[in-house]
């Protein structure tokens, strides 16, 4: 798990952590023992670190102290060798520690990796209730041609690190907040910007120099 910047570590002050969620890595340890998982470190990590916390409403957590205690399974995934656990709605934590979505589009209930690991979600959660002025107009995204060369275009905007992983990569500088995500080896691009006029700006220049389609 990567270090939690100043700002992600606020942000997490400010959300919360329900106590009820807390639950004792060695009983955990034992629990995990029911879904044969090559490796169970990722899953305690991230249940004693992040489980209680509440983000839009919902509360974040894999167990809770009840199903340990009654040594109740959850529903978990099998997906490309790994077992997967929900975490929200929206989520699926995966035992090496990456985090999935389920596409359940066309028939299809297969999952892809969108962040490395939960800290890269919650680095953009705080990152962007700082900066809700920027807005994505409009909302639909574009394919990135090479990414090397996009991201050569991009070297006159701040790269935000903290922010980034192997399947995210945002930029920044006074007008834009550039968001390039990869799914299946593809990267595509969504644009926040504090206006209209600059996003379109900044969207027509990509497609003139053939960054993006």
């Amino acid at each position: 798990m990567k270090q939690l910047s100043e700002r992600a570590i606020k942000f997490i002050e400010k959300a919360g952590k329900n106590k009820d969620y807390e639950i004792d890595s060695h009983l955990l340890e034992k629990h995990l023992r029911f879904y044969h998982l090559k490796n169970s470190s990722e899953i305690i990590k991230f249940q004693d670190k992040f489980a209680g916390l509440k983000i839009q409403d919902i509360v974040i957590h894999i167990f809770t102290q009840k199903q340990i205690k009654e040594n109740k399974t959850v529903i978990t995934y099998h997906w490309e060798g790994q077992v997967l656990f929900p975490i929200n709605d929206s989520f699926y934590i995966a035992e090496n520690g990456e985090i999935a979505v389920r596409d359940c589009g066309c028939d299809s209930y297969d999952f892809y990796i969108y962040y490395e690991n939960f800290e890269t979600f919650i680095e953009q959660q705080a990152f962007f209730e700082k900066h809700q002025y920027y807005k994505n107009l409009p909302a639909f995204s574009y394919e990135i041609s090479d990414l090397g060369a996009f991201s050569k275009y991009m070297s006159d905007y701040d790269f935000l690190d903290e922010c980034s992983d192997k399947y995210n990569l945002i930029w920044k500088n006074d007008v834009n907040i550039v968001h390039a995500t990869n799914s299946s080896n593809e990267w595509s691009l969504v644009v926040d910007s504090i206006s209209e006029q600059n996003y379109h700006l900044l969207i027509r220049n990509l497609i003139e120099k053939k960054l993006i389609t």
